[in-house]
């Protein structure tokens, strides 16, 4: 049902990149017909299909965003249950395959963890901060383009607009004011560009933030519950600890229920 919803306000921002032109562009001479909302998008130029491409990037990267940035999706309960079950009972081998078993966020940082309890907290809590830092960027990596979007499609529109400008005075030069219709229809693609370039931009910067904070919430719920199953870990006590030995006991032991 979330999802539906976030399907609907994307397609209302598709939507917008077609209608808003309406908005911007006459509506012609009285007696005749007002034009579609195609027809303005025709006006605009090539620089309306990349903007096209550029609003259906930001549905596709809200949509994935969306499913990924859940903590039911970068920790999900049933793991996370049993690698506290394993880590309680001390039994680190089986909290290592329960990791290699659910590869998620929250099992490679773990994983990462225990393939270093031997060489102290300082090491597992260094390979934690790596392992998190490295997973926090695949998880930003397509949102960041939501603000690339941002940032370059009121370029775009703007690139439309100079090259309606020059179209318009180019009419203007060779005709001067005797066919004003021509120099209109220039004008007009000029004011499509820019606006569809500003109604992209704008709901790409919006979900830009939005996901960004998304994902500090959820990426800080996640890391509390990594330092949970960690501070309790005797490091003193496993110097020399190698997870790699126990592996083969591990697996014969049957798996915590989740």
């Amino acid at each position: 049902m979330k999802l539906s919803r976030w399907a609907k306000v994307q397609a209302f921002f598709f939507g917008m990149l077609l209608w808003v032109p309406a908005l911007l562009a006459s509506e012609g001479e009285a007696g005749k017909a007002p034009k579609t909302a195609w027809q303005i998008f025709h006006e605009g130029g090539i620089v309306m299909w990349i903007l096209l491409i550029a609003s259906i990037l930001i549905m596709a990267f809200t949509i994935e965003a969306f499913i990924k940035i859940r903590v039911a999706r970068l920790a999900p309960a049933a793991v996370l249950a049993q690698l506290k079950d394993a880590i309680v009972s001390g039994n680190y081998p089986l909290a290592y395959q329960v990791c290699a078993a659910n590869p998620c966020y929250l099992g490679r940082i773990v994983q990462a963890g225990i393939e270093r309890l031997g060489r102290g907290r300082e090491a597992v809590e260094q390979a934690v901060g790596d392992t998190t830092a490295k997973e926090l960027n695949g998880i930003k990596a397509n949102i960041q383009y939501l603000s690339v979007i941002g940032v370059v499609s009121p370029m775009v529109g703007l690139t439309g607009t100079v090259m309606g400008m020059i179209k318009a005075f180019e009419t203007l030069g060779s005709s001067g004011a005797a066919d004003p219709s021509k120099l209109a229809g220039n004008i007009s693609e000029v004011l499509v560009a820019t606006g569809a370039g500003l109604f992209v931009a704008i709901p790409g910067f919006i979900l830009y933030y939005v996901f960004r904070n998304r994902i500090q919430t959820v990426s800080v719920a996640v890391d509390s519950e990594v330092n949970l199953l960690l501070e309790d870990i005797p490091f003193e006590q496993l110097t020399g600890y190698r997870v790699s030995d126990y592996l083969g006991a591990a697996a014969a032991a049957p798996a915590p229920a989740a």
